[in-house]
């Protein structure tokens, strides 16, 4: 029985001595990517320039007429286009409409009286009974009243204008961000009410050197900078007149309502607006989302033939759009991973989702004749 117990014994140790490797670990799965292709893109160099968002509609709406303040809009107050801003003491307006009306019933009654009786006076000219002089004493009295009438009207028209005047109404659709004068105040002809500002209607203002003039135009690719995240936009007004004391000109570009949603800018806030000062070169372009920011560099992961990973480092460069310049061992064409890169390591195998998805080249500056 020992003899058993000693062959069984040293039978498994000389397995162990052996080597018998045990069941390998499964394979594990390509990881799932999406990729995008390293393209050709014109880069303008850009001559940075702080900028400010502002509203194409800001105003310091004013009265038409001078009175007593009764009311005026809270500020923050959302107002329509149309909408009272502040109200003034309307009780003399009122006097004065109600005299014009009266005014314009007494001089049609007159008028009225008048025609009746240049009909009789007819009649009694072709009968004879009274001369023709006396008949245009009439008619010249009737066309003095109906100029009265006319007169009357407009003065009506006058009174009811001063009753509308009596409340200042916003010329556009916006938020009443300041106001100028309280409850109770007396408005002097033409003084602001309030300041009214259109949140919906922004745009950008910068400043570039007067010596850009000659080569910024409308419709120019633009960069817009906020908390390290990129833009492309267009310029739409180049100023082509520089400021003596700066020699600078003034540039604006509008922002969209989801433009501005999207960076959360408002009005007042500071950006950074790349303006192009050279003409446009062509260089290597990968989305932003291939790029991988780490502490010792910047890298890309590339899908090198038979689906495999590859770690590239780039350097990179100026940005348009959603494309980024690189520097480094990519070629156009190559495929990099744009979704899936963060947990990839590589020389690990790769399922691409999408097939491999183009990058769209963005422009940023218009060919010159």
């Amino acid at each position: 029985m020992n003899r058993v117990v000693r062959f069984a014994v040293s039978f498994q140790f000389l397995l162990a001595c052996a080597g018998v490797p045990a069941q390998a670990p499964p394979t594990q799965p390509p990881a799932r990517v999406q990729t995008a292709a390293v393209v050709q893109a014109e880069f303008a160099p850009l001559h940075w320039a702080p900028g400010t968002v502002a509203s194409r509609e800001d105003a310091r709406v004013a009265a038409e007429i001078g009175g007593r303040v009764v009311e005026i809009a809270e500020v923050g107050s959302a107002v329509r286009k149309g909408e009272p801003l502040a109200r003034l003491d309307d009780a003399e307006f009122r006097l004065r409409e109600r005299q014009a009306r009266a005014d314009l019933s007494r001089i049609q009654a007159q008028l009225d009286l008048v025609r009746k009786q240049e009909e009789r006076y007819l009649t009694l000219v072709r009968d004879g009974v009274i001369s023709g002089a006396q008949l245009d004493q009439v008619i010249a009295e009737r066309r003095m009243r109906e100029q009265d009438l006319d007169a009357a009207r407009v003065a009506l028209e006058q009174a009811r204008l001063r009753l509308r005047q009596a409340q200042v109404r916003a010329p556009f659709d916006g938020i009443v961000v300041e106001r100028l004068v309280e409850q109770g105040e007396y408005l002097a002809l033409g003084a602001p009410v309030a300041r009214l500002v259109n949140t919906g209607a922004l745009e950008v203002r910068t400043r570039a050197p007067v010596t850009l003039a000659g080569r910024l135009r409308p419709g120019d690719g633009v960069t817009l900078r906020v908390a390290g995240r990129s833009s492309a936009h267009r310029l739409d007004v180049v100023v082509p007149v520089g400021d003596e004391a700066s020699r600078q000109l003034e540039l604006r570009f509008a922002l969209t309502p989801d433009q501005a949603a999207k960076t959360g800018l408002a009005v007042g806030a500071a950006v950074q607006v790349g303006v192009p000062s050279d003409e446009p070169r062509r260089a290597l372009a990968v989305p932003r989302d291939a790029l991988v920011m780490r502490k010792e560099g910047t890298h890309v992961m590339r899908v090198a033939e038979g689906d495999v990973a590859q770690r590239v480092p780039v350097d990179t460069g100026a940005a348009a759009g959603d494309l980024v310049e690189v520097r480094g061992a990519l070629r156009a064409g190559d495929r990099l991973v744009v979704r899936g890169s963060e947990r990839l390591q590589s020389g690990q195998r790769v399922s691409v989702a999408d097939g491999g998805t183009p990058a769209a080249v963005a422009a940023t500056a218009r060919p010159r004749p």
